[in-house]
């Protein structure tokens, strides 16, 4: 797979960041700010981003490898804040009073609905560019089939943790403090329902991610740098 640049790409995203939120500041000065949720949640989803580029650091510093065990769970228990962005369209339908007067939609409805969806690209953008940089590591660490074993790996859990944190309200940091009501909350969910929303959401994302990874590599040049199995080539 090829070797990006991680600093563009940070710039990128940071642009791409702050385009959102100037977007964001105009609109809700002139309606309101009924979404200001989305800046926390937004935090959260650049959290795996910001994982990965050390764990990336570490091992091109040729760190111990045990040091990226601990960094690895953290970004699967992160990584779902990203994708879970898309569920915050949801909030557009407790607005309809307000979107739809007489029979005519409102504008405001465009405004917000366009806000949405680039907080969504934005942290859907970040968190697959954090799902490509860990499996860059994995695959510079063993090799290719299993870096892609990591993301099939990534896209169930990143279904899962939606799932959690939208129907059962389960917060990243609940895993570590509320052990107890993760365990019910799992038992819970055990059901085809949720098993076929989490199993629809991964493969949502697999898709979109292998489709960004094709663009990455299977439409690149072939003056890049690449892994091979065990390092770089």
């Amino acid at each position: 797979m090829k070797e990006l640049n991680y600093t563009k790409v940070f710039v990128l995203l940071a642009g791409l960041s702050l385009a959102t939120l100037g977007v964001y500041r105009v609109v809700s000065l002139r309606t309101d700010t009924y979404f200001d949720f989305l800046l926390w949640n937004f935090f959260l989803a650049w959290i795996p981003f910001l994982i990965s580029s050390i764990a990336y650091v570490l091992d091109k510093q040729k760190f111990s490898s045990m040091l990226l065990l601990p960094l690895g769970i953290a970004w699967l228990l992160f990584f779902p804040n990203a994708p879970y962005l898309m569920t915050d369209l949801l909030h557009l339908t407790s607005r309809r009073s307000i979107y739809i007067v007489s029979g005519a939609v409102q504008s405001r409805f465009w405004y917000d609905l366009v806000t949405l969806l680039l907080f969504t690209w934005s942290g859907w953008l970040t968190g697959f560019f954090s799902l490509y940089q860990f499996q860059s590591v994995i695959s510079r660490k063993s090799n290719l089939f299993f870096s892609w074993i990591f993301v099939l790996a990534a896209c169930a859990l990143g279904g899962y943790g939606v799932l959690l944190g939208r129907v059962y309200r389960l917060n990243s940091w609940d895993v570590l403090t509320d052990r107890h009501q993760l365990v019910q909350l799992v038992t819970d969910s055990l059901n085809k329902q949720s098993l076929f929303f989490s199993l629809f959401v991964a493969v949502v994302l697999l898709v979109i991610y292998a489709t960004l990874y094709f663009l990455l590599n299977g439409l690149a040049g072939s003056g890049g740098r690449s892994y091979s199995r065990g390092g770089k080539k």
